[in-house]
C-alpha cells in the first residue's frame, strides 16, 4: 500500500496468481482489464526480494511501475540504477567529445592539392636486414607513383638538388631536415619519411608526412605484418592511407592501385638489384646497370620493370633488338605493371611499330598522368628523330626544360642539338651548358656538336675530352666519330679516316652492327676525299653488307641499313658508279616507302631524284626540287647543287652552294640515322666553299671568289696530303693571279 500510486492495484506473487486465475468472473468488465509485472522490488525489513504486479482497468489506473521510496525499491543491475545512470551519461558525453574534438579541431593539415609534389625521404631500416635498405625504398617510391593525384620527386631529381645544395647525394641522407630543404628548394608540399622496424617479432612499416615549411609531422600512420612475405601487402596498406591523408579520394587510390608483389617483386634481392641498376642508369653507368637489371631478372624471371630498364639501356644505345626483346617481356603480362608503368611499356613497344604508333601511345601517357613528362620527351624525340619536325620538337622540349623533371637534362641536350641544326648556336651553348649543369650523361656526345659547327676545332677537342665515356663500348665508338668530324672540318682526312677506322674496330669488338657500319660509311666518304683509288671497291662491299642488313630489318627493328644506303647511293652517284647507287636504290625504295617512317622515305627519294642526273639533269632538277622543303635533310641540298650544275644552271647551284656553306650547323646536327651523315655533310660543306669560289669565277666576280677561297683556306691551313679538294682551291686560285 505505501509503494503504490494513486489508483493503483498492487499485488504479490500469491494474490497475482489467484486474481488472474479468476478472471473469468469478470465477464464483460474483463475486455478492459490489464496485467502487468513490475518487477522484484527489495522492502525494509524483508529478507526476500518480493515480485510485485498489477492489475488495472485501461484509461483508469496508472499501469507504470512505482516510484522507488525509502521503504521499497526496485531491484535492478548496477548500471541501472539512477547514480550509475549519471555516470554513464558522463562517460558518453566523454566519449563523443574527444573524438569530436580531433575531428574538428584545427589540424596542422598540408594545403595539398591534385598534382602537387612530394619528397620521398631515405627510408630507416631499423630491422637489421640489409636487403630492406634500397629495395623497400624502391618499392615505396613505385607504389606511391601509381597515384595520378601526388606527384612523387624523382629520385634523380633529389640528387640533383643536393648537388646544388653542395652535398654529396651518395653520402646524404635525405632525412627530416635534408627533405623538408629539397622540397622547399623544389617546389614541394610534403615530406614523406618511410620507417621499417622489427617490434615482437613483426615488421611495422611508419610513414610520416612532413610539413617542410616547419618541419613538423602532419600525420603519421602505421601498419604490421609478420615475416617477408607480409611486408609488401602491409606496405600497399601504408600507401593507401598516405595518399588519403594527402586528399586523394577512395575511388582513385582504387582504380590507380595495383598490389606491390605483382607489379614489382617479392623477392627482396631482385627489388635490391633493379634499386642499384636505376642508380647505375641516374650515373650514366650503362654496363653497370645492365648487370644489375639482368641479375634482378636472374632472381625473378617475371619482374617486368627490370625488363623495361633493360629495355632502356639497349634502345638508347642502338640494340633494338635487345630492346624489343625486353619490352616483349615487360608486357608479356601487363598485371606485373602499375597502370603507369603499363601505359610507358605500352610506349615502349610502339617505339618498334610507326612514328604514328608512337604518337599514339606517348600522347596518351601524357593525357594521363600530365606531370609524368616522360611522354612529352617521347613525342619530341618521334618528332625531331623521325620526322625531322625541329621546331615543333623544340616545342615539346622546351616544356619539359621548363619543368622539374628528372629527366630534363636529356631534353636540354637534345633542344641544344636542334637550335645547332637552326643555327641558333648561342642558344645551343646555354642548353648544352644547362644539360650539364642538370646532370644528363652524355648521349652521341652532343655538346661537341656546337664547336665543330662554329669551325672550332680546338674547342671541339677540348669539349670532347669532358664527355666521360665511363668505357661504356656505344660511347667510346661515338667519341671516335666525333674526333673524324673534328678533323673533317681542317682538313686532317688522315686523322679523320684513322678515328672513323678506331670507330669500326671498337665497334665490332663490342658487336654493335649499327655502330660498326655507321662508322665504315663516315671512312668512305673520307676516302673518296682523299682521292682513294680503292675506295669505290669498298662501297661496292659495304652496300653489299647493308642490303643483307636491310633484309633482317624488320626482324631485328634494325632500320640503320636504310639510313646508310640512302647516303651510300649518293657517294655511288657523286663518284662515278651510278649502276651502284641503282642497284642499292631498287631494293631500298620499296622497303622505304613502305615502313612508315618519313625520315627513309626522304633519303630514299633524294638518292632517287638525283640518280636521275646523268640521263636527264633537268629531270633530276624538277624532281628534287618537288620534295618538300620544310623538314628536309641537309643532303637534299646537296644533291640539288649537284643536279643544277649537270642541268647548267649555274645561279641556282651557287644559291644552293652559298646555303650549304651558311647552315653548317644543319650539317652537323643532322640526326638522321644517328648523325649518319654528320662526316658526309661537313665534307659536303667545305666542298661547296670551293663551288662558291668557282661559280663566282666563272661569272665574272673575282673579289667573292676570292674570299671564298679565303674561307676555305683558313679552314684548311693545315690540312694533310695532297687532297683533290686542296688541288681544285689551288687551281682556282691561280686562274685568279692570272
Amino acid at each position: 500500500m505505501g509503494l503504490a500510486l494513486p489508483r493503483q492495484i498492487l499485488m504479490s506473487g500469491t494474490a497475482y496468481d489467484i486474481a488472474h486465475r479468476a478472471q473469468g468472473e469478470l465477464g464483460e468488465k474483463l475486455a478492459r482489464v490489464r496485467w502487468r509485472t513490475h518487477g522484484r522490488y527489495r522492502f525494509k525489513g524483508v529478507p526476500d526480494l518480493v515480485p510485485v504486479f498489477e492489475v488495472g482497468e485501461e484509461g483508469y489506473a496508472p499501469l507504470r511501475a512505482p516510484a522507488w521510496s525509502g521503504k521499497a525499491y526496485r531491484e535492478m543491475p548496477v548500471w541501472r540504477r539512477p547514480v550509475a545512470i549519471i555516470g554513464e551519461a558522463l562517460a558518453l558525453v566523454v566519449l563523443l567529445a574527444v573524438p569530436a574534438w580531433y575531428l574538428f579541431k584545427p589540424a596542422p593539415a598540408i594545403a595539398f592539392a591534385n598534382r602537387d609534389w612530394v619528397v620521398v625521404g631515405d627510408l630507416r631500416n631499423l630491422t637489421g636486414h640489409k636487403v630492406f635498405d634500397d629495395s623497400l625504398e624502391t618499392a615505396f617510391r613505385i607504389g606511391l607513383e601509381q597515384s595520378r593525384y601526388v606527384n612523387v620527386m624523382p629520385e634523380l631529381q633529389v640528387r640533383d638538388a643536393l648537388k646544388r645544395m653542395e652535398r654529396d647525394p651518395s653520402a646524404t641522407a635525405v632525412d627530416r631536415a635534408i627533405g623538408s630543404e629539397v622540397a622547399l628548394r623544389e617546389g614541394a608540399r610534403a615530406v614523406v619519411l618511410p620507417t621499417v622496424a622489427e617490434v615482437g617479432g613483426r615488421v611495422r612499416l611508419t610513414a610520416e608526412i612532413v610539413d617542410p615549411n616547419t618541419q613538423t609531422s602532419v600525420y603519421s600512420d602505421s601498419v604490421e605484418g609478420v615475416g617477408e612475405a607480409a611486408v609488401l601487402p602491409a606496405m600497399d596498406d601504408l600507401l593507401k592511407k598516405m595518399r588519403g591523408r594527402l586528399g586523394e579520394s577512395i575511388a582513385s587510390i582504387g582504380e590507380t592501385s595495383a598490389p606491390l608483389a605483382e607489379v614489382t617483386t617479392r623477392n627482396f634481392d631482385a627489388l635490391k638489384a633493379y634499386s642499384l641498376g636505376l642508380q647505375a642508369v641516374a650515373g650514366g653507368r650503362g654496363g653497370e646497370a645492365l648487370t644489375l637489371f639482368n641479375q634482378a631478372i636472374s632472381l625473378d624471371p617475371q619482374f617486368a620493370q627490370a625488363y623495361l630498364g633493360l629495355a632502356n639501356v639497349y634502345y638508347s644505345t642502338s640494340q633494338k633488338a635487345k630492346a624489343h626483346e625486353a619490352v616483349t617481356n615487360a608486357v608479356r603480362d601487363l598485371n606485373h605493371l602499375s597502370v603507369r608503368e603499363r601505359l610507358i611499356a605500352q610506349g615502349y613497344a610502339a617505339l618498334f611499330g610507326t612514328p604514328d604508333a608512337m604518337r599514339e601511345k606517348w600522347s596518351m601517357l601524357t593525357r594521363l598522368y600530365p606531370d609524368d613528362l616522360v611522354g612529352t620527351q617521347n613525342l619530341a624525340m618521334v618528332l625531331w628523330q623521325y620526322d625531322n619536325d625541329l621546331e615543333q620538337a623544340a616545342q615539346y622540349f622546351q616544356k619539359v626544360t621548363a619543368s622539374q623533371h628528372p629527366r630534363r637534362g636529356y631534353a636540354w641536350l637534345y633542344l641544344g642539338d636542334i637550335q645547332v641544326a637552326r643555327g641558333d648556336f648561342t642558344a645551343a651553348a646555354k642548353s648544352y651548358a644547362t644539360a650539364r649543369q642538370v646532370g644528363s650523361p652524355q648521349n652521341y656526345l652532343d655538346p661537341v656538336n656546337l664547336p665543330i659547327a662554329q669551325r672550332d676545332a680546338s674547342g671541339a677537342t677540348a669539349a670532347l675530352a669532358k664527355e666521360d665515356t665511363h668505357h661504356y663500348p656505344f660511347f667510346d665508338v661515338e667519341a671516335q666519330l666525333r674526333k673524324a668530324a673534328i678533323e673533317v672540318g681542317r682538313g686532317h682526312l688522315a686523322s679523320a679516316r684513322a678515328a672513323a677506322d678506331a670507330a669500326v674496330a671498337l665497334a665490332d669488338h663490342a658487336k654493335l652492327e649499327s655502330s660498326r657500319q655507321r662508322a665504315r660509311l663516315a671512312g668512305l666518304a673520307i676516302a673518296f676525299a682523299q682521292g682513294d683509288a680503292k675506295a669505290g671497291e669498298s662501297l661496292k662491299a659495304f652496300v653489299a653488307d647493308e642490303l643483307r642488313r636491310m633484309k633482317n630489318a624488320p626482324a631485328t627493328y634494325d632500320f640503320s641499313s636504310y639510313v646508310h644506303l640512302g647516303v651510300a647511293s649518293m657517294l655511288a652517284l657523286r663518284h662515278g658508279d651510278p649502276a651502284l647507287a641503282e642497284r642499292a636504290l631498287a631494293a631500298l625504295t620499296p622497303a622505304a616507302e613502305a615502313s612508315g617512317y618519313d625520315s627513309l622515305r626522304q633519303l630514299t627519294r633524294i638518292a632517287a631524284c638525283e640518280a636521275r642526273s646523268s640521263a636527264d639533269a633537268a629531270g633530276a632538277v624538277a624532281c628534287l626540287e618537288a620534295l618538300p622543303v620544310e623538314k628536309a635533310y641537309y643532303q637534299k641540298r646537296v644533291a640539288m647543287l649537284h643536279a643544277y650544275r649537270a642541268a647548267g644552271r649555274d645561279e641556282q647551284a651557287l644559291a644552293t652552294a652559298r646555303w650549304l656553306t651558311e647552315h653548317r650547323g644543319l650539317a652537323t646536327a643532322d640526326f638522321v640515322g644517328e648523325f649518319a651523315s654528320q662526316v658526309p655533310n661537313l665534307l659536303a660543306s667545305d666542298a661547296a666553299l670551293v663551288d662558291v669560289a668557282e661559280l663566282e669565277l666563272k661569272a665574272g666576280h673575282a673579289d667573292t671568289a676570292r674570299n671564298a677561297l679565303a674561307e676555305f683556306k683558313s679552314a684548311w691551313n693545315s690540312a694533310e696530303g695532297d687532297l683533290p679538294l686542296s688541288r681544285k682551291a689551288a687551281r682556282l686560285e691561280a686562274s685568279l693571279v692570272q
